[in-house]
């Protein structure tokens, strides 16, 4: 990604530095091998067929500040209503998972995964069916690319359906009993896509020094209330 010229050249991952946590945490339908898109890192591969609209995640990784972050190779940014721009940093393999190891696609038209967020966090979803000896490449082009376009009305529609359900609403009125109202709980609807806020997506392109990209996604009136 933005990595400062004068830095010295990172040495490539080997599979001998993959954490124990993180084999553990892989899906039964990938393994992690050298990636074949950027030399230097590990890469994630489908070992069995993975059916289109497969999510994967959340990704995991430190929450900071982007001033606290020293290589942003690892990283998403989200924006937080209360704390503004947070990095989910997974620069140390110790506080990633598995999804640390996906790589970018040096196009759209090879990526097979695309981003989503899902009340804050972010999620991996398959673009397409991606057969056994692919490796799993990930990309962001927005709700211009219409396949990605009604996942994300998907997703909302799905999230709508959940907060409509007899059983959250009466968790809703489980939350408001009078006993509570001392203290009236924080809701939070949650979003898909992006309410109120900005994803900023960073990334390394193997074809070019540094790619970044931002999106704005128009999450459902309802999540707007927050």
């Amino acid at each position: 990604m933005n990595q400062n010229a004068t830095e010295p050249a990172a040495a490539a991952e080997t599979l001998a530095e993959v954490p124990q946590h993180v084999l553990r945490g892989l899906p039964e339908e990938v393994r992690l091998f050298p990636s074949a898109v950027d030399k230097t890192r590990i890469g994630v591969w489908a070992t069995k067929p993975i059916l289109k609209g497969k999510k994967f995640g959340p990704f995991v990784g430190d929450k900071k500040k982007r001033s606290q972050v020293k290589n942003n190779v690892y990283m998403w940014e989200v924006y937080y209503p209360n704390l503004g721009w947070m990095c989910i940093d997974a620069t140390d393999p110790e506080k990633g998972n598995w999804l640390r190891y996906v790589n970018w696609a040096c196009s759209g038209e090879e990526q097979n995964l695309f981003p989503l967020e899902i009340n804050r966090a972010i999620y991996y979803k398959t673009l397409k069916p991606i057969a056994p000896g692919e490796e799993l490449l990930v990309w962001y082009n927005g709700e211009d690319n219409p396949e990605i376009a009604a996942a994300i009305e998907e997703e909302r529609a799905s999230a709508r359906s959940k907060r409509s359900s007899p059983k959250s609403r009466k968790a809703t009125v489980s939350a408001w009993h009078p006993d509570a109202l001392q203290q009236p709980p924080r809701t939070s609807p949650g979003s898909v896509g992006v309410s109120r806020s900005q994803l900023r997506l960073s990334s390394k392109d193997p074809s070019s020094k540094s790619r970044s990209f931002i999106c704005f996604l128009t999450a459902p009136e309802v999540t707007r209330n927050q």
